[in-house]
Order: C-alpha cells, then sequence, then structure tokens
C-alpha cells in the first residue's frame, strides 16, 4: 500500500517559520541551529535531489552540500516566508554544476534497487520499489514538479518562481503528470 504523507496549510506554515527562524540564527553563528535545520526539512531536500539525480549516494552527497551552503550563505537570506525556495534554489544550482562537472546522472530505471528499510521515513517512501516504479514513468521535469509540490509542499506558483517557468507551464505538466501516475495505478489494479 501506497501511503504518501502531506502537511496541512498550518503545518507547512510552521515548518517554514521554523526554518526561517533556524537561518536567522544560523546566520548569527548558532551552530545548534543547523543540526536543527537538518532534521526539519533533510526528508524535502534529500527528497527533491532524488527526483533530479536519482542516485542515492550522489542525492545524499548533494543534500550534505546543500546545507553546508545553506551555512555558508545564511547571512544572504532574506526572509519572505519562503525559506525552502531559497534552499532549494541552493540545491539547483548544487546539482547543475554536479551535473556539468561529472555527467553522472543517471535513469531512473537504471538506479532502481531494493534495499532493505530501516524503518525512517525518508527511507522507506524513497525505496519502496512502487513509489519509484511509479516515478520511473514521469519525464525528468515531471518528477520534479510533483517532488517539490506533494513532498516539499511548494505551491505552483513558488514552482514556477523558482524553475524560471510560466505557471501555466507547472500546472500542466503537474496535471499531466497525475493523470500519468493515476494510469500507471489502474494498469497495475487491472494486471492483479
Amino acid at each position: 500500500m501506497l501511503i504518501v504523507y502531506t502537511l496541512t496549510e498550518e503545518e507547512l506554515r510552521n515548518r517554514d517559520d521554523k526554518a526561517e527562524e533556524l537561518i536567522f540564527r544560523m546566520s548569527c553563528g548558532e551552530v545548534l541551529a543547523m543540526g536543527e535545520l537538518y532534521e526539519l526539512i533533510e526528508t524535502d531536500v534529500y527528497a527533491y535531489a532524488l527526483s533530479k539525480i536519482v542516485r542515492k549516494e550522489d542525492a545524499e552527497d548533494i543534500t550534505h552540500d546543500t546545507f553546508v551552503q545553506v551555512w555558508k550563505n545564511a547571512t544572504q537570506y532574506k526572509p519572505m516566508g519562503k525559506p525552502l525556495a531559497w534552499i532549494f534554489t541552493i540545491e539547483m544550482n548544487l546539482i547543475r554544476r554536479q551535473f556539468n562537472k561529472s555527467q553522472r546522472f543517471t535513469s531512473i530505471d537504471e538506479s532502481i534497487e531494493v534495499e532493505s528499510d530501516n524503518g525512517e521515513f525518508a527511507e522507506g517512501v524513497i525505496n519502496n520499489e512502487f513509489l519509484r516504479q511509479m516515478l520511473s514513468t514521469l519525464s525528468e521535469e515531471e518528477r520534479e514538479i510533483i517532488t517539490l509540490h506533494i513532498v516539499s509542499g511548494l505551491k505552483h506558483r513558488e514552482i514556477s518562481k523558482l524553475l524560471a517557468k510560466p505557471l501555466s507551464t507547472v500546472l500542466s505538466k503537474y496535471n499531466r503528470a497525475i493523470k500519468k501516475l493515476q494510469m500507471h495505478i489502474k494498469e497495475g489494479r487491472s494486471s492483479k
């Protein structure tokens, strides 16, 4: 059974407020704030990296590097209520640099591995074979939009700004991706 956890509007606001507070504390040199921020949004940052890179090891490296860059650049953050958009921009730049540097992107089909569940939520979601197969039916852009919206809770308008794409494009790609996923689920049910 596929279980997708989504945050309520209030939980998203609370997470964003807490993340902004932690980034401010990091800008003042408070090291403990980094650990708190990591615990708060690591799943979001990792899921986004994995949606772009797919190889678990590379996604873990990008996640780590993203938090290092957030620490280094915390003083440059301008509070606007959406700290994850700023963090994803940092992450996207790191992914682009990594891609240009080593060309280590892999297709999602080549990287699917069956691993034992170690009990952690993030690992359980990402290593879910059914979820990975479903995501493999999507284009890279569709996976990115789905991940940013469903896993990280960004609104379509925020995704549009983050990806520098028209809102209509983001909406159509999101809707197309949802339809593909629904078809994949229907096909899976009818083949049983």
